[in-house]
């Protein structure tokens, strides 16, 4: 088990806390034995003016012109017209059409106690127990304050009311709860961590939380990972090219949740379309149900263990499933068709991760090696760096305050990891004095090790705007592209005998984050180390892991951002940071 000493202020100890739960495998998720399930989010917030819900107006419809068929805030029209969320023949004509597309299981948006949709929560239950249905919650957004402990009370609240509901979902007798991107974010995972913790300290039954984010420290916080919408990825896709994307993405999305031992969930979409809501909004054309087709395709051969549809009837973006003026039941009857193939598939579980090539005893040696060392993180770290070196290093969460104070000293922390996002604070008690302290502990001899969440490190100062420090620091990065070209197929190659547990060569990734960002050798450099290049033909396109020594002091390495995300992430890690440890005993640090 790793040591970390945190010193987030008051946060410190729930992270201490949090750490050794994560280590010694203590946040019980065994997702071996989970049965398979068909889930659809389902919207409670419509109202109507004479409506049971009693709220006397129109909720979230906007304008309804019954005669043209023709509703404002929806993009199509529903085949049984604007109606009431707390309607008991609603929910039951809902649970009806569930059962009939082979949906076992209702995700509820939730927003908070005593909201319209929290209302309609026993009237859902209700209406799922008489159709032999189970519903569960999809938490949206943390109240404020938004700390750990204010969601994990919100939470706990949340399961009383419901949780032990006959029709509430359970794994293994604890109820679960989704929890949404926008509350994951609220928090960031280490929060999550400890309101996790929490929730199933006061809550005795405990919680089953799935979290809205496939990453590396996601799949250690929750206890399983999805994704609400993948119409951003979608955009622009005929179906052959959407087929691509999910065979690569639904793979590595299974194979991550397997490695953790998780629950996980892959979520398909029949289409999407907010421009009647949103200026300019995005489309995602539904291909006459052949976009659907090859998600749900892809989805059975990734085997996960639940199978996600975004939406039963959220009609404002035009992802619905539910019967409609424009599509009748075509979608019911195409989910009913993929739903019983899913079901009739027997789960092959693997639980090994792919992506580590390396055995119990060169695991053994890397923490000996890297036990001889203290590694200090920079705050806000979230990439998956992080994550993986809390079970490998003795490792030390700095603050700002840390670093102004000039305690992060190539002594006692020989490496020092950045692995956080493109914003970082760059002046704390007096403009610019934490790029002096960090260009200082580099002038000193230490080692900063560049493995961020996002594309750009040291880009965006406390107040966002644009500083761009990077270069200051030794990192020499070059604008690649968005996405790749079309007319391209970049591709990695391994330099020499580095990082020997990846292939020789491999394609860049087609989906996921692919802005490219090259880390390329300039004067600022002396000894530069290009351990793993992408080209394109003859074209050389930067380095995405490189090592450099600096002419004025210091050693840097870079791993580009979505490398950590990608089917070799662990491979990777093991070898760079056993690369490292060679060059800082080298070092004689």
């Amino acid at each position: 088990m790793s040591k970390m000493r945190s010193l987030y202020g008051s946060a410190g100890l729930f992270l201490v806390l949090a750490v050794i739960i994560v280590t010694a495998g203590l946040v019980e998720a065994k997702a071996a034995d989970v049965e398979r399930r068909v889930m659809a989010f389902y919207y409670p917030w419509y109202g109507t003016a004479g409506g049971p819900s009693g709220a006397r107006r129109v909720l979230h419809w906007g304008r309804i012109d019954e005669e043209k068929k023709d509703i404002r805030a929806s993009t199509h029209y529903p085949s049984i017209g604007a109606y009431d969320s707390h309607d008991e023949k609603v929910i039951d004509t809902h649970c009806k059409w569930a059962r009939q597309a082979g949906i076992d299981t209702l995700i509820v948006s939730w927003w908070g106690h005593g909201d319209f949709t929290d209302r309609a929560m026993d009237e859902i239950l209700a209406g799922c127990e008489r159709n032999a249905l189970k519903a569960c919650i999809y938490y949206e957004t943390v109240p404020r304050p938004q700390t750990a402990r204010t969601a994990a009370e919100d939470i706990v609240k949340l399961l009383q009311k419901y949780g032990g509901h006959p029709a509430h979902l359970k794994v293994n007798g604890k109820p679960v709860v989704f929890i949404y991107g926008r509350a994951v974010g609220e928090l960031g995972l280490t929060g999550w961590l400890e309101a996790v913790r929490i929730v199933n300290q006061k809550y005795e039954p405990g919680v089953v939380a799935i979290g809205d984010q496939f990453s590396f420290g996601a799949a250690r916080v929750f206890d399983g990972v999805h994704t609400y919408n993948t119409a951003g990825s979608l955009r622009r896709m005929e179906p052959d090219e959407a087929k691509q994307w999910a065979s690569g993405r639904y793979r590595s999305w299974v194979q991550l949740a397997n490695g953790a031992d998780k629950i996980c969930a892959i979520t398909v979409i029949p289409g999407y379309d907010d421009t009647k809501i949103r200026e300019p909004g995005l489309a995602v054309e539904r291909y006459g149900g052949r976009l659907y087709r090859v998600q749900w395709e892809q989805a059975i051969e990734a085997d996960p263990h639940w199978i996600l549809i975004t939406s039963f009837n959220e009609w404002h973006e035009g992802s619905e499933i539910e019967p409609s003026l424009e599509y009748k039941d075509k979608y019911i009857e195409l989910t009913a068709e993929y739903a019983r193939r899913f079901k009739a598939k027997k789960r092959s579980v693997k639980q090994q991760a792919s992506s580590g090539k390396f055995s119990a005893d060169e695991l053994a040696q890397l923490r000996g090696k890297l036990g001889k060392l203290r590694i200090g993180v920079l705050p806000k770290a979230g990439s998956m760096a992080f994550w993986w070196l809390l079970d490998m290093a003795t490792t030390d969460t700095l603050t700002w305050e840390d670093l102004a104070a000039g305690r992060a000293k190539p002594q006692e922390y020989p490496i020092l990891l950045y692995g956080a996002d493109e914003q970082f604070r760059r002046s704390l008690h007096r403009n610019g004095d934490i790029d002096e302290a960090i260009a200082a502990y580099l002038a000193a001899g230490g080692c900063l090790v560049y493995m961020p969440s996002r594309p750009w490190p040291f880009h965006r100062d406390e107040n966002g705007r644009v500083v761009n420090r990077s270069g200051q620091f030794g990192l020499t990065l070059q604008r690649g592209w968005e996405t790749p070209p079309k007319d391209t197929k970049p591709r990695f190659v391994r330099q020499k005998d580095y990082l020997p547990h990846i292939p020789a060569e491999f394609a860049f990734p087609v989906s996921g984050d692919l802005r490219w960002r090259g880390f390329v050798r300039d004067d600022r450099h002396g000894d530069y180390t290009p351990l793993l290049r992408l080209v394109s033909g003859e074209d050389y396109l930067g380095d995405g892991i490189a090592y450099a020594e600096l002419k004025n002091g210091g050693r840097i390495c870079y791993v580009w951002f979505t490398l950590l995300n990608g089917p070799y992430a662990e491979a990777i890690l093991y070898d760079v940071f056993d690369f490292l440890a060679g060059r800082v005993k080298q070092a004689g640090m």
